[in-house]
């Protein structure tokens, strides 16, 4: 179990996973985000095609409730991560192969094997992330789990920042050079594409000297009733509950928000990487606060304060404009409260790992992230498929509206989802968190809490 290693191999076991998180976070910042959407509409996406390739990824994600059962048949968390995550990465050279083939293709069939890449690939790396955090349950005591991710996020910042804004700028550059040679063009996404996945392969070394830790119990086919397991644990369902909301309030603007800044504000993929090294900038200051603290006050106090601060983030999304020029950039106040998602990364795998029984922390992983990835999927998709109809000409006619902009009934819609998710927070039941009246009443004299101290 836990224990079998020594302090010193536990240290060196935990600094190769910040090794990991460095040289992935690398590959990372060059094969997603405005890298990937803007080459999907320069191949032709609009709403609907936009949302399945955000979607497809995360409704096949529903296939890591699988995940215990790997890891069982493989006979470790180690041989079931490496596996999954080395598999994946090779798929995703597949990324690349598409920006330098597409030229040559219909547009219709380079977008299907785009989105095809992309979700064969999530899949793989959901399985081997689930798999990893259950590995990392395993090495980081609970005592200090938190900072430990707080740190694990920090680390992953540092490097994604610069990373993407020089890929970012490389690519608006390289469209612009040669923009009238379509052969040339999309290079421009593939060449980071390529350099990303080369990253990714890279940081499976850390991970394969990382030692196994723990036992695996056999298993005789498929464990339908642990799968189920953690559906039925009334304090985990507080936690679905939270999860599930908040990832359909995420989902339904999707295709809105990808398409907002490149169709409508016209920036291009360097602006908007500017606006994503914002918000990460501020994750690494929200990071240092979030980590050290849900191990002191709890996971759930966290969830709170951040979901109040992303959610007002929507409303620089319905007062940005194209002119005058600088009504675009009011955009960058939603990516710096984004800022604060930085708390829901670290508390939300926390509090999973916090709630699961002991000898069953990969079902209930599993299930946490299978359910956000199915909501998370059929909103982005119902937002997708709501964006064109409302984008039709005829729909306003029909339904006798005047004036309809999609963008603004999307926006405003996910503004009220968001802030619905504030109670589903205030509902979760954390064994040891502080309110927040109470935290607040530290000042008028109390005694600071310690880990795992008394909920009031």
């Amino acid at each position: 179990m836990a224990n079998r290693l020594t302090p010193i191999a536990r240290r060196r076991a935990l600094r190769l996973g910040l090794i990991n998180a460095a040289v992935y976070s690398l590959g990372y910042a060059l094969t997603t985000g405005a890298l990937v959407t803007y080459l999907a509409q320069d191949l032709g996406a609009k709403g609907r095609g936009l949302s399945l390739l955000l979607a497809a990824p995360s409704l096949a994600g529903l296939l890591r409730l699988f995940t215990p059962a790997i890891i069982a048949f493989s006979g470790s968390t180690k041989r079931t991560c490496l596996g999954a995550l080395g598999t994946g990465y090779l798929v995703l050279l597949g990324l690349p192969l598409v920006g330098w083939l597409a030229p040559s293709m219909p547009p219709g069939i380079a977008l299907a094997l785009l989105i095809t890449v992309v979700c064969i690939y999530q899949v793989l790396d959901f399985i081997g992330y689930i798999a990893l955090w259950s590995w990392f349950a395993e090495l980081a005591p609970l005592r200090v789990r938190g900072n430990y991710f707080g740190w694990r996020q920090v680390v992953q910042l540092c490097v994604s920042i610069p990373t993407a804004l020089a890929a970012g700028f490389f690519a608006d550059h390289w469209s612009a050079a040669y923009k009238s040679v379509p052969s040339m063009k999309l290079l421009g996404y593939a060449i980071p594409n390529a350099v990303g996945t080369a990253c990714m392969l890279a940081s499976l070394v850390p991970l394969w000297l990382m030692p196994a830790e723990g036992n695996v119990p056999s298993l005789v086919g498929i464990p339908w009733r642990a799968m189920l397991t953690p559906f039925r644990q009334w304090q985990f369902r507080r936690l679905l509950s939270f999860r599930a909301g908040l990832s359909i309030a995420n989902g339904i603007s999707q295709a809105a928000e990808k398409s907002f800044p490149k169709n409508v504000l016209l920036l291009g993929v360097g602006d908007m990487t500017i606006m994503r090294n914002v918000m990460q900038v501020g994750q690494i200051g929200v990071s240092r606060w979030a980590g050290p603290f849900s191990d002191r006050y709890g996971n759930r106090p966290v969830l709170i304060a951040c979901q109040w601060m992303v959610s007002v983030a929507m409303v620089f999304f319905l007062i940005a404009s194209p002119a005058p020029a600088w009504h675009a950039w009011l955009l960058l106040g939603a990516w710096a409260l984004w800022s604060f998602y930085a708390g829901h990364n670290i508390c939300l795998p926390n509090l999973a790992l916090k709630l699961a029984p002991a000898e069953e922390k990969s079902p209930y992983v599993g299930a946490h992230e299978a359910l956000a990835s199915v909501c998370h999927a059929l909103a982005t998709l119902a937002g997708g498929f709501l964006f064109d109809w409302l984008a039709d000409a005829d729909a306003p006619a029909r339904w006798g509206w005047v004036g309809v902009n999609p963008y603004v009934a999307i926006f405003g819609l996910a503004l009220v989802l968001r802030l619905l998710a504030v109670p589903l927070a205030m509902a979760i039941l954390e064994p040891g968190a502080w309110q927040w009246r109470r935290i607040l009443g530290q000042n008028g004299g109390s005694t600071p809490a310690k880990p795992g101290g008394t909920a009031s």
